[in-house]
This record gives C-alpha cells, structure tokens and sequence, in this order.
C-alpha cells in the first residue's frame, strides 16, 4: 500500500464494550442496469471483527460473481491466516486481492467499483477501486472517508482508518451519492429513529432523483432496527446472524439484609440512624420493620390504610398505561402483516443479489400478499407506511426479473401526412423506415416523412417483409398476393401456380419467401425467379400453427403464437424448443409479435398489452429469459431491432419511437 490515510471527521479514540459495537445492516440496489453485476458480501473474522465487500463490475466483465467471490475469498483467506495488528492483516488482504484480480486481469475488461471496509470493534479501515466511495455521518455531519487512489493497474492502493462511535452510519457505495441527494439530505433522510424506514427513505430519494444503477450498504453502528437488517451473503454464500444491542445495560442484582424480627428501635434511635450520613438509606421494609416500637402507633390499621392507597396508585397505573399502549386486534393484525413484508422483502433483496431470482420473486409475492391486506382493509393505520413499501416491492419486482424503464423519444409522426393515418406495419431497410397502413406506404429518413405511396385501390396490404441484398420490400396482400416495392417503383408480382397461397405474415430469407398460414396449419414457401415466384411448398412437417400470429427466421424459423408460446422449425421439421425462464406477468394475444435476424443472439417479443419488450437468449433447446424494457409509450402496434441489438423502433397508430436496449 502506498499511504495511511485518517479519516477527516475528528474522530475520538473511545473504548467500547464488544455487546454495544453492534450493527443493523441494509443492502439495497437502484435502478440495475440490466444482468446480475452488483456483489455484497460479508464475513465474520472473530470476536468484534467484521469484513464487508461491495463491488460492481462493468457489463463487459465475462464472470463478474467469480470474480467477485475469488477476490473476496482472498481476503478472507489472508485474514484467516494472517496475525498481527488489524492493520497490518488489512494491508496483507488488499495484497492478495490485488494478486488475485491480476490473475484474472483477462475478466476484468473495465475496473470494477469495489469498496472493502473492516471493523475491529471501534476500529474502522477502509479501502476502495473505481468510483466508489465511503460516507461517515456523525450527528448533523456527513464526511467522504475514502480517496480515490492516482495509481492505475492497481485494484486497492490507498488504506484509510479511523474510529467509529455509537449511532455513527457508514455509507458503502459504489458510485458518487452526492451527484444524486445532497450531504444534508443524506443527514435528514438517516435521522429517523428507525434505522431501517431511514435506508428505506433514502433508497427512495435514490431512486427517484436518478437512473443510476447504485449499490449501497448502510452500516448503523448500535442503530435499532425495528425490521430485520438485510441479509448479507458470506464467503459460502450463508447468511450471517446479527447481533442487537441491549436495551438497557445489565445491572447487577442488589443484595438485600433483612433484619431479624424482634430487632425493633424507639423513637430516638430511629431518628439517629435516619439523619447519619455514612448509614446506607433504610428501605420501606426496614423503616416499617422498626417502626413497630412506637408508642400509640396502630400498625395493624395504617398498615393497611398504606397497603391500600400503594395498590390505588399502581392500578391508577397500570391503568394508564394500559390505555396509552392498547392497540386492538386488527390494529395488531396490521403491524404484523407489515413486519411480515419488510422480512420477505429483506429475504428476496439477499436471495437477488445471489442470483436467486426465482426464490427472491416467491419472497416478493409474499411481501406483496401482506402489504395488499393492509391496504384493503377498512382501517386508516399504516396506509402511508405499507404505500412505501409496495413501492419498494415493485421496484424490487422489476431487479428480480432485470426490467428497466425506458422514455422512448419521438422520431417522426406521421400524423403530419395524413390525419386518418391506422399505422399496421414497420419495416427497416438501408436506414430507412418504411411504415404501411391497409392502403399505402410511408417512407421516412429520421423525422422527415414523405408523402404516402399507394400500393393498390383495392388490396389490403396485411403484413410486410424486407429482402435486403435486393432493396426491396414485399407486401402481402388479401387479394391473396405479393406486391414488390423497389426504390418507389411497385411491382405487383405473380406465381407459378394458378393462385397465391394466403397468409397473415410474410417473412424473407435469401431468395425465399415464407407466408404463415394459421388456417390451413402451413408455412408456404416461394422462390423468387427471374420474373416471378415458384409454385408454393408446404414447408410444415409436424408443427401446430393453428394458433400462430407472428414468424421470424434466422435460418430456422421461430413461429410465436397467441398463448405466448413459441416453436422451432428447421428445414421443415418441428424441433424440439420453448421459451424457459418467462417472466411473472405473461403475455398473449393477437398482437403479439416475435423479431429476430441472422446477426442477432436473441428473441425479441414485443408486448403491447404491457408496454413492453422481452429479450430471449437463442439456445439450442430453449429461449431464455434474459430481460424486458417497459416503454411508457401505449399502443404499440408493431416494432423492428437494429443490427447491432441496441437500439428499438416502435409503431404507433400514427408515430415512430427510437429507445435503446
């Protein structure tokens, strides 16, 4: 390591108990980018010491939890076998991180952002790569504790220490928090006595103020925590149990002297002892016990005279505080479905960042089923509070199946042509996009729109298609036939056959052309010729398209159908495939559709009835779920997929929208 560095924030030496350094801890990611990229991890080194590592890796890290886990596991390891002072182990296990990340340098395409912190009780080291940061906030103060270190090729250069004290808060983060929230807003947000409704607000103000994809650990040193603290993964990947600081400290149980029953004193000697001053205080018990002596004193009847009014004081009470702390039945109902929500949601924010998406989804719906029960009842109480957390439930819903929120942006309306203007198709070709409704063709070049083309007075074009190496567009129309459009010039084509087959979507590869046929269970395939297509040929040999509604071909041809399933023919034969991993909310209908080409890895599904676009990875057996953009941009009628696989267009009734993926 090059230096030492002390943390900036005047921090006292003080001695601390092991049972008071205890801490609530809470993990939480905002805005994910897409893919399972951010790692928390923690470990238990021995009595006080406590090891936490948070780390996010660039998309175009090839195994970022390997590397992730061998990194953190050479820590550990180095702690493990190391002694001496905590500092010096400190230093030996960013040594051996730094050997293992040069080991595996070949993964690590960008640096990653990883901040590691150690406890020794009080005692507080730190270190970090990248972007990320460490906060300390103390009272009403909040102070950067990390540096970014000058030296590249380096994963961990700097150490900085310093002591930390109870109802401290250490920020974990792997990027800049104040180019989102404010340091007093950071203060404000963590004041609350409830340390885990605090790290709740604050990932809301995340959230909302930015798309960034952050991860955060929040680290409340002797915080209470009325909700569970939020899981960590260890080395193993095992969840650790947290301490909880005490209440009230113990105290040792005091010894009481009775006197002896026929000890009794008069009147004098009692006042003597009452009024010395090295005497200990005489108890009721001892004052009553001497007392007894006292001429024209009637125990029996003061005595209970005393007894009673002792016992009207303590009902009085207990009857009052009763009545503060009552809470009914359902009330009681209520709080529990609440704490039964932030558990799961905890649970399936531990099981997320492990890559158990399935088990985490089970615990959101769980989360989910107890906050509904709080907002359907008939009762006012904790309807701000379960709000929140079903706000948090869903956004945790769109990490756990790697969803991302996108605001497409305008790219030409049509509308500016024609007024009436029923949109049905969109095709793509040498940078242009070509959009047809039942009757004409629109060309557009950016936002600029030229002036429909007709294709027949009296054909209805029903799907469209693109050949490439020939610059051409094919439509297909109700007549039934195909109609080429060729740099502005329209060529009504014929067959070799008496009649064209019919179809509802036409798709092209090389010089054929395949028409899907739902009715008579057909995918019809054409040869282009010289001047005209060949006879068609039944091209399905076992395949249900009864229910088909959309095909696309990359070589194989993938048939969507209504239900939301999906088949594989090759060369003619129905293979066996399927999509696997789908998402919670399905998808059906008519209107759904299924692209892909040649140069693309995936399946994409476009979604209208949920705004949306499912990605599919091309396997050899399955498409897998990968992950869906939403699009808050409804109506949705059709949609093609740059080459690159970054970039979407989508139709409307009358508008072209471009967002990337």
């Amino acid at each position: 390591m090059r230096c030492r560095f002390y943390l900036k924030c005047g921090i006292r030496k003080e001695n601390f108990p092991s049972f008071l350094m205890a801490f609530s801890v809470h993990t939480f990611e905002t805005n994910p980018e897409g893919g399972n990229l951010g790692f928390a991890f923690h470990e238990t080194l021995g009595e006080g010491q406590e090891l936490y590592f948070l780390a996010k890796f660039s998309d175009k890290t090839p195994d970022p939890k390997g590397t992730s886990e061998s990194v953190f596991g050479a820590i550990v390891e180095s702690f493990l076998a190391s002694k001496g002072n905590a500092y010096d182990r400190f230093e030996d296990a960013l040594k051996a991180a730094n050997l293992e990340a040069h080991k595996r340098k070949q993964n690590v395409k960008e640096p990653p952002e990883i901040v590691v912190a150690f406890f020794d009780f009080n005692d507080l080291y730190l270190s970090q790569s990248g972007g990320s940061e460490a906060y300390l906030v103390r009272g009403t103060n909040l102070s950067q504790i990390t540096e970014a270190p000058d030296t590249e090729g380096t994963l961990f250069a700097n150490i900085l220490s310093g002591q930390v004290a109870i109802d401290d808060i250490v920020l974990l983060c792997t990027s800049r928090l104040l180019r989102i929230v404010t340091a007093n807003q950071i203060v404000d947000t963590l004041s609350r006595s409830d340390f885990g409704e605090a790290v709740s607000l604050l990932r809301h103000e995340l959230s909302g103020k930015s798309e960034s994809d952050v991860l955060v650990t929040a680290i409340g040193i002797g915080k209470k925590d009325t909700s569970q603290s939020a899981g960590f993964l260890s080395k193993m990947v095992s969840k650790k149990k947290k301490n909880s600081l005490p209440d009230t400290d113990p105290m040792p149980e005091e010894k009481v002297e009775e006197l002896p029953e026929e000890d009794t004193l008069d009147t004098d000697e009692f006042e003597e002892e009452a009024f010395t001053p090295e005497r200990e205080p005489l108890r009721v018990k001892d004052i009553l016990s001497r007392v007894r002596g006292i001429r024209n004193f009637k125990p029996q009847k003061n005595l209970l005279i005393i007894a009673g009014t002792v016992l009207i004081v303590f009902l009085v009470g207990v009857g009052v505080k009763f009545i503060a702390n009552y809470e009914s039945t359902d009330t009681k109902e209520l709080r529990e479905q609440l704490s039964i929500a932030r558990e799961a949601l905890v649970n399936a924010d531990t099981f997320l960042l492990q890559g158990e998406r399935n088990t985490a989804a089970e615990f959101l719906s769980k989360a989910q089923e107890s906050v509904q029960k709080v907002l359907n009842s008939q009762s006012k109480n904790f309807r701000s509070d379960a709000q929140f957390l079903l706000a948090d439930i869903q956004e945790k819903q769109l990490q756990v199946e790697n969803a991302k929120k996108v605001s497409p942006q305008l790219l030409a309306d049509l509308g500016v042509k024609n007024d009436n203007l029923e949109a049905m198709g969109l095709l793509g070709l040498k940078g242009s996009l070509f959009v047809h409704d039942l009757k004409q063709v629109y060309k557009t070049v950016r936002n600029i729109v030229e002036k429909g083309l007709p294709l027949s007075d009296k054909e209805t074009i029903l799907a469209g298609a693109v050949r490439e190496d020939q610059n051409t567009l094919l439509f297909l129309t109700d007549t039934p036939r195909i109609i080429e459009y060729h740099e502005g010039l329209i060529t009504p084509m014929s067959t070799e056959d008496d009649t064209w087959k019919r179809g509802l979507d036409i798709k092209t590869y090389g010089r054929f052309v395949y028409i899907l046929d739902p009715v008579e269970n057909q995918i019809w395939k054409y040869e282009r010729r010289r001047a005209n297509y060949s006879p068609a040929v039944a091209y399905n040999q076992g395949a249900d398209l009864s229910r088909a509604v959309s095909l696309t071909i990359d070589g194989s041809i993938y048939v969507l159908s209504d239900d939301g399933t999906l088949q594989k023919i090759f060369r003619g034969v129905k293979a066996d495939y399927g999509f696997r991993d789908l998402p919670s909310i399905p998808f059906s209908g008519k209107n759904i559709k299924v692209y892909t080409s040649p140069n693309l890895d995936f399946l994409y599904v476009l979604d209208p009835d949920n705004s949306r676009i499912l990605v599919f990875v091309k396997g050899e057996r399955f498409a897998t779920y990968k992950k869906q953009v939403l699009f808050d941009t409804p109506g949705a009628r059709d949609f093609i997929v740059d080459e690159s696989g970054q970039k979407v267009n989508i139709l409307t009734k009358d508008k072209i929208y471009e967002f990337s993926l």
